[in-house]
């Protein structure tokens, strides 16, 4: 009976509800003066050091490592493609002819800066009312499955389906990220639960839509991470600004965090210790910056998680989505790459870096090399990754790379079958030794057609350059117009300190010097963004300094232990290849190196 009681006392419970202390002006004032500390004696301190890797390699690790991520590009690094079509079924009935939706989704393009390459404009006269009759969609379509597109853009939703087959196949691409933008000429799709519902039933209705909506453009968003904002959690040491949502460095609270990081590195400090130090500054933190300080309560746990998120390097994920911050805006990071990873265990197994962190609370991480690559070449299924340590001999310590065939159809699976065709029964998986001895052998032979390459390569390098111009100019401007507004802002809260002292000091207290703290963190910006694009108009690489480059390809292979870099070295030269038992029996190289193999040696090589 007593039993049953307690039972019943435990179900009936109640959770205590997490309560939130305000931060007092004498716990701010503590934490600006242990930052003004720090600075007397180490003025470099909040200096963030050069470091070997980008954010970039952060941003690709991750994909490569988390099945199902995906990289959230910036408008500029998108692909974008147009669809057109006009039914073959009832030609008076329509709309639009195909050359005006061309033109108006042409002008809609130049109206948000949006460059679409020619062969990137698919014209298609079929029906959109059955499912799986249209060969260019369903080719377009692909293009977004496999990542070579990132944005759409048609000139109304029945364009693009009339069916709720392929109109829920557009919504899922847009759910899963697939499809990054959707744009549309007579309708502004809005990326939210009502307006995936509201397209869905404007594929089911086309037929009545176009007399009912007005034309007015505006630009479809999908999900407020494309452009770095806050999206519902709080990262301590920032604030989500509430004119434009952006994560923005809350003065000495992000300087205490910097602090943290620095202990941890270089002073060996334990996350109790940090997590210790924190807490005796009164480090606090605030959702925006309207909203009053909170006192954070820091332990050893909330330490060892923010030194693995990679959002303080400006790698932002949430959910299957990854970002870069430094693509979006002018966004200040709390740690570098080479920090985040010296920081964070199971990155730094894959960058062969030392591990300098206390605890790991992250996901093991499995980086594949050269993933979605490798073809099985007998049932044409992509092989998937295999990383395993040797922990005994004279290699123990080590890492066993190889690639497995995942298709349990495929004839490597069926002894019976394979000693019936080939003679023998066949490894089930593939070791990577055989297949980057083959990639460092077409290396080796890369001496055909330099010249013919070497355009090619600067024409590629020209059209990236000009995307990562038009990123760091448009920076470079937000960061004007940002000066601007913190410059009035701070005149108007001067001159209101002047007029109504007694109203300022009860209200506003501490507004001049927030703004001045944004006046110089925007200058910061727009000092980066100018060199940023001062470096960009460096001369391309000549003809000599282009085969250096794929000269120290080879030696890049052969000396480093990083598997970060030897997979960047891959990526850029391997299109994918082909895999028999332990033998490459293809290899496909990306332009311009497709032109420079010398083949005429047998190319079909075991190692």
């Amino acid at each position: 009976m007593v039993g049953s009681m307690a039972k019943s006392d435990n179900k009936t419970r109640v959770r205590k509800k997490q309560e939130f202390v305000t931060s007092s002006d004498e716990q701010l004032k503590r934490a600006e003066q242990v930052v003004a500390d720090s600075l007397k004696d180490n003025p470099e301190l909040f200096n963030l050091p050069e470091s070997r890797y980008t954010v970039e390699s952060l941003v690709d690790f991750f994909v490569q490592s988390l099945e199902g991520s995906r990289k959230i590009l910036p408008k500029e690094k998108r692909r974008y493609v147009i669809y057109l079509r006009k039914s073959t079924d009832d030609e008076r009935k329509q709309v639009r002819s195909i050359e005006d939706q061309r033109k108006e989704c042409l002008d809609l393009a130049r109206r948000f800066d949006i460059k679409v390459r020619p062969e990137d404009i698919f014209e298609e006269r079929w029906s959109a009312k059955t499912s799986g009759k249209r060969e260019i969609f369903n080719a377009m379509m692909n293009g977004f499955e496999i990542g070579k597109y990132h944005g759409l853009i048609s000139w109304s939703p029945d364009r693009l389906s009339r069916n709720m087959l392929e109109g829920g196949q557009i919504i899922e691409h847009v759910d899963h990220e697939k499809i990054q933008d959707l744009l549309f000429c007579t309708y502004a799709f809005d990326n939210t639960p009502n307006g995936k519902m509201m397209l869905g039933i404007l594929f089911a209705t086309s037929k009545q839509y176009s007399d009912k909506l007005a034309v007015d453009v505006a630009r479809g968003i999908t999900g407020a991470i494309h452009e770095g904002k806050y999206v519902g959690l709080v990262k301590k040491g920032y604030y989500a600004d509430t004119d434009n949502g952006r994560f923005m460095p809350d003065g000495v609270h992000w300087q205490l965090l910097r602090q943290a990081v620095v202990m941890r590195l270089t002073e060996g400090k334990t996350n109790q210790e940090i997590a210790d130090f924190l807490n005796t500054s009164n480090f606090s933190y605030r959702k925006n910056q309207d909203e009053p300080y909170r006192k954070s309560k820091m332990d050893k746990k909330t330490v060892a998680t923010m030194f693995v998120d990679p959002f303080y390097t400006g790698a932002y994920k949430y959910g299957d989505n990854i970002a870069n911050l430094n693509d979006n805006y002018n966004f200040l990071p709390l740690m570098t790459p080479d920090e985040y990873i010296a920081l964070s265990k199971n990155m730094s197994d894959s960058f062969n870096k030392k591990f300098v962190g206390r605890s790991n609370v992250s996901q093991r991480l499995d980086f594949g090399l050269l993933r979605e690559k490798v073809i099985c070449d007998f049932c044409d299924g992509n092989m998937g990754f295999q990383r395993t340590r040797i922990v005994r001999g004279k290699n123990a310590g080590s890492w066993q790379l190889s690639y497995y065939c995942r298709n349990k159809e495929c004839v490597r699976h069926n002894d019976d079958e394979a000693i019936r065709v080939y003679g023998k029964k066949l490894a089930k998986s593939v070791s990577a030794r055989f297949i980057t001895a083959h990639i460092e052998w077409t290396l080796r032979h890369m001496t055909a057609n330099v010249l013919e390459a070497h355009k090619q390569y600067i024409s590629r390098i020209e059209k990236q350059v000009a995307i990562d111009k038009d990123i760091a100019k448009r920076k470079l401007t937000e960061a004007k117009v940002e000066l601007k507004r913190q410059k009035d802002m701070y005149a108007k809260y001067q001159t209101f300190q002047v007029d109504e002292p007694e109203t300022y000091k009860k209200h506003h207290a501490g507004k001049l010097e927030f703004h001045q703290a944004q006046i110089n963190a925007v200058n910061a910006s727009i000092t980066s963004a100018q060199k940023e694009l001062d470096d960009l108009r460096k001369a391309l690489p000549t003809r000599e300094e282009f085969v250096e480059l794929v000269h120290s390809y080879l030696k890049t292979i052969l000396e480093t232990s990083d598997l970060i870099e030897e997979d960047a070295v891959y990526r850029e030269l391997v299109l994918n290849l082909r895999v028999r038992d332990n033998v490459v029996s293809v290899i496909k190289l990306n332009p311009p190196y497709d032109m420079m193999v010398d083949l005429s040696e047998n190319t079909s090589w075991s190692g």
